[in-house]
């Protein structure tokens, strides 16, 4: 901090004083709070030292900044309560001590008691204090006094002021507060260094940068929204808010903005801040070695992406060996190619050359190093990187691949019977081995050997598809740009620079000249590495966007409640794995059946056939799950076979295809192993099949996203991107879906939003031993659950009176809790009392709740007065209110997976053999990406239906079609279909 010179007046009243700089010192006060608990609070002190003309004596007076109490926590550190120390135990012990001639102004009397009793400082200390300053002159003493007290969260740096130890203890007699000041000088080494004089070359930054641009500014930029709503979600993720609560509760600051959306906005908003980030870490890294110019840092500042900012942080690299601008600097031609630029005064070359000195010893040289210093200041003009920012969005760039040329491997020549002529064998057998695996991987990138578009209209999976080949070396990638690119930047450089300043022959041509070597050199590739860096990332975000897409249909399956099932996991040599679970998914019986060794005709003579029927007998199962793996259409023949002739009757079996992607890894898991902890991991498969379709999203969440087999280019996306969004969708739909806290095991409450692993554990402790909830405000009797957490989650946890009657509720019921009906629905509490008046309007009673009545006149009110006058009547807004009214008006208990398309149930089987062109079929589709969906009409293989052959429809994973086959490929085993209808 700067010192400020101030007129302070002595005690004489002297008018005569003479200005003297001002110090800033933060001092740590002892408190005790009202439950007797310690803590520190900071003074701000400010000491002046003045010399009276009168006297010549020397004063310190000590003037402390007065500051409300806070009742934030954020102002106050808590300490032991028997500590009298200094709260900075890394400060060193001092060898001297000062104390203030003058006196201290009196403090009002503090809110919090105050602790410690006043320490008086040593007489020999006084005496010393009193002789020394009458000894010495205003400038010693000035220079003495201008050390500071730094704590450990200051900015640590050699050019700084010299540490001052600083040790405050403070009592309270008669209300009056009395402080005294200690002060102590530091170590002789801290006070060489103070007195050094030299500009240090590090430059000390803070750690957030004052960037050009407002994060909800460029925010709103990024992704096409307006800075009101950028800076609302700004906020809102900054206080801990998911994108479930935001989506549902808070739609009213985010302009209705769906969870897809939000998550877009928070990429972007964590792109924005990583770029502060990494703007931060550059100018640390460029001010350590002394080369951060106010330019420079000026050009960072402006910076909107990583590729910007790598483009001016990349001479200054470690390890690198400077750019050729950087030389010519070396070389003392920087002052001469800048004035060339700016146009100041005619400058000759000649008299720049340096005989002997390797770069200025001919003109030719003098002249190609005042090219590279212009070519590098036009590249990194700020006004020129904003220009080619706009300037990249109209270009028509086209990207242009081809096959690559494969390289000549150097053979060596090894001599016969020699030690290395039997490994070359072997080496020679890999590396055939490898060619051949490399012929492989190229030829699925043939379509690609001759392609060329515009960047703007390229697809992301062949966006992919191509770096993905570039990588593997089976493809070449380049970049081609219009011509007319150099000349609208050339028009803008000579209206920047050549334009002013005095004009010269020799200035246009080298200007010229620099030009061209700044656009091919450093500009274009610039272009092309964020035409590159933004394909990439879109073609990444629409990968990520398919796998959330197909995950999130995947979750949202609808459930098939009410009945037992039975699993099957399908297979050959182990057989094929069975699991019978009742209508509350409880294991009731599981076996193993090896129908496709068998070679009975009969079912009365086959004994997997007579095992299948008592199953379903005993249990009294109609509805069997078959897993798609390994042996599916072998057993699809089979259960088709056993159904059509009638085999299970009186009994009206139908079986569904189901996914068993991840089964296989559940059942190895210490999830599994927890459940059923003596079980086959085999029969676990059977189990897990079989609660996919009793409910999916229960038993899906057991699983890592990534191992469910839906999306595509898995492998060419960043992992840790994947999951978390994919970890967001299995959140966003578990708590839309909403969750009976009584009820749901650890695994899908720990997917709920707000709710952490630790406190779904205390969550489960807490119903075991207490009992059920009875109602939401419970919640906040746990441990960890604060009101923050209670805020994100409530509104997604459900109470279900069906649960609460299936358990005892005597312990709570005495304590005085009752039920709420309107914990059953999606209505948060926190406008609980809105409902109350709106119920009040309408004239109805809560315990009516889910009767038609109710629901009818609910309708009527909404309908007749309209959501914009009621809202101003209730002080809510539209979205809030409308929230409100549909809850109303859904029956208890209401799941929204109930409105997608039952299961599709099936009692026969075709083969692929039989399939003809323009044959029609009824499927369920398995897989979507952005080039087609794939559907599986039970054949065996899924078919293909092109984007083209969509008729527009946007199709889902689970849902049912209708296709019509164009052709089959036998010996690929592909379908080509075109969609009918969707259901």
């Amino acid at each position: 901090m700067a010192d400020k010179a101030v007129v302070i007046p002595s005690d004489e009243d002297d008018d005569d004083c003479i200005p003297v700089p001002a110090k800033i010192v933060k001092i740590p006060e002892i408190l005790l709070d009202d439950e007797n608990k310690a803590f520190t609070r900071t003074k701000t002190v400010k000491r002046y030292i003045y010399s009276s003309d009168s006297d010549d004596e020397e004063q310190e007076v000590v003037k402390i900044k007065k500051r409300k109490h806070s009742s934030s926590d954020s102002d106050f550190a808590p300490v032991d309560d028997d500590s009298d120390e200094d709260t900075d135990n890394g400060r060193k012990k001092a060898k001297k001590g000062v104390k203030s001639n003058a006196k201290e102004p009196s403090l009002s009397k503090p809110k919090r008691k105050v602790k410690a009793d006043l320490q008086e400082i040593s007489p020999k200390k006084k005496r010393k204090l009193e002789q020394g300053t009458t000894k010495k002159t205003n400038k010693t003493v000035t220079n003495k006094k201008q050390r500071v007290t730094k704590t450990k969260t200051n900015v640590k740096s050699e050019d700084l002021l010299s540490e001052v130890t600083v040790k405050e203890e403070v009592s309270q007699l008669n209300d009056i507060e009395e402080v005294s000041e200690v002060i102590e000088d530091v170590d002789e080494k801290t006070d060489v260094n103070s007195k050094t004089n030299k500009p240090s070359s590090k430059k000390a930054l803070p750690k957030h940068a004052d960037m050009y641009w407002r994060d909800a500014e460029l925010l709103a930029d990024l992704q096409e929204i307006s800075p009101e709503i950028a800076e609302n979600v700004i906020n809102l993720f900054d206080t801990d808010n998911t994108i479930p609560f935001i989506a549902r509760y808070r739609k009213e600051l985010t302009g209705n903005m769906e969870a897809e959306k939000l998550r877009h906005v928070k990429e972007s908003y964590d792109y924005i801040k990583s770029v502060r980030a990494k703007a931060i870490t550059v100018m640390n890294s460029i001010a350590k070695v002394g080369k951060l110019t106010p330019d420079l840092e000026r050009s960072i500042k402006c910076c909107r992406s990583l590729n910007e900012i790598e483009h001016f942080y990349a001479p200054y690299k470690t390890g690198g060996t400077g750019t050729l601008a950087d030389r010519a600097r070396k070389l003392g031609l920087e002052a001469p190619a800048m004035a060339i630029l700016n146009g100041e005064g005619e400058i000759v070359c000649s008299n720049l050359v340096q005989p002997g000195v390797k770069g200025r010893s001919t003109i030719q040289e003098v002249i190609t190093g005042c090219q590279h210093i212009i070519a590098d200041a036009i590249s990194k003009d700020e006004a020129l990187i904003d220009f080619v920012r706009e300037l990249k969005k109209t270009l028509y760039i086209q990207l242009e691949c081809k096959q690559a040329q494969e390289r000549k491997a150097a053979t060596k020549t090894v001599k016969v019977g020699s030690k290395g002529s039997k490994p070359s064998v072997v080496k020679k057998e890999k590396e055939k081995k490898g060619k051949v695996k490399k012929e492989e991987d190229a030829s699925k990138f043939e379509n690609y050997y001759n392609f060329s578009a515009n960047v703007k209209f390229i697809k992301p999976h062949q966006v992919l598809a191509i770096f993905r080949g570039e990588n593997l070396k089976a493809l070449s990638v380049k970049l081609n740009f219009p011509k007319f690119a150099f000349d609208r930047i050339f028009s803008f450089c000579h209206r920047r620079w050549l334009s002013k300043g005095k004009f010269y022959e020799f200035r246009s041509t080298l200007f010229q000249q620099s030009c061209q070597d700044a656009y091919s050199r450093l500009i274009e590739p610039l272009i092309a590495r964020q035409v590159r860096s933004e394909l990439l990332q879109i073609a990444v975000c629409a990968a990520i966007e398919v796998f959330a897409s197909n995950l999130k249909a995947l979750l949202l399956a609808p459930p098939l409640r009410g009945k037992s099932i039975l699993g099957i996991d399908p297979g050959f040599r182990n057989g094929c794995k069975l699991a019978v679970i009742s209508a509350t998914g409880e294991v009731l019986r599981t076996d193993v059946i090896y129908p496709h060794t068998s070679k009975y005709q009969v079912p009365d003579d086959d004994p997997d056939a007579l095992k299948l029927k008592d199953i379903i007998t005993g249990s009294q199962c109609e509805v069997i799950a078959l897993g798609n793996g390994t042996a599916c259409r072998e057993t699809e023949e089979y259960l088709s076979r056993l159904i059509s002739c009638g085999w299970f009757k009186p009994f009206n079996v139908s079986f569904v295809i189901v996914s068993e992607q991840g089964a296989s890894i559940y059942s190895c898991s210490p999830q599994a192993k927890k459940e059923f902890p003596t079980m086959d991991p085999n029969l676990i498969s059977a189990v897990s099949v079989a609660r996919r379709l009793q409910d999916p999203m229960a038993e899906l969440v057991k699983i890592e996203p990534k191992h469910l087999g839906v999306g595509m280019y898995q492998h060419d996306v960043p992992e840790k991107k994947l999951v978390a969004t994919l970890d967001e969708i299995v959140s966003e739909c578990v708590s839309f879906v909403g969750v009976d806290i009584n009820t749901a095991s650890d695994c899908i409450l720990r997917h709920i939003a707000g709710l952490s692993a630790t406190k779904v554990q205390n969550l489960i402790e807490w119903r075991s031993t207490r009992g059920p909830f009875i109602n939401r405000n419970q919640l906040k009797l746990v441990k960890g659950i604060g009101s923050k957490t209670f805020e994100q989650c409530a509104g997604f946890i459900r109470i279900m009176p069906q649960t609460l009657e299936m358990r005892e509720t005597k312990n709570l019921a005495s304590a005085g809790e009752k039920p709420n009906v309107l914990d059953q629905t999606w209505i948060h509490p926190e406008s609980y009392g809105i409902v109350n008046r709106f119920l009040t309007i309408c004239c109805l009673r809560l315990e009516d709740f889910g009767k038609p009545d109710f629901v009818e006149r609910v309708h009527n009110v909404v309908e007749q007065r309209g959501l914009t006058q009621l809202s101003n009547t209730l002080e809510c807004s539209d979205s809030q209110l409308q929230l409100i009214a549909d809850a109303l008006q859904k029956p208890p208990g209401h799941d929204l997976r109930c409105t997608s398309d039952a299961p599709l149930f099936r009692k026969d089987i075709r083969s692929m053999e039989s399939l003809q062109a323009g044959q029609i079929a009824t499927g369920c589709v398995r897989n979507v990406t952005q080039f087609g969906a794939f559907v599986d009409i039970g054949v065996g293989s899924n078919g293909l239906v092109h984007i083209s052959k969509m008729k527009g429809a946007i199709l889902r994973v689970g849902q049912k079609v209708e296709v019509k086959v164009l052709s089959v490929d036998l010996r690929r085993k592909r379908i080509s279909l075109a969609l009918e209808k969707a259901f």
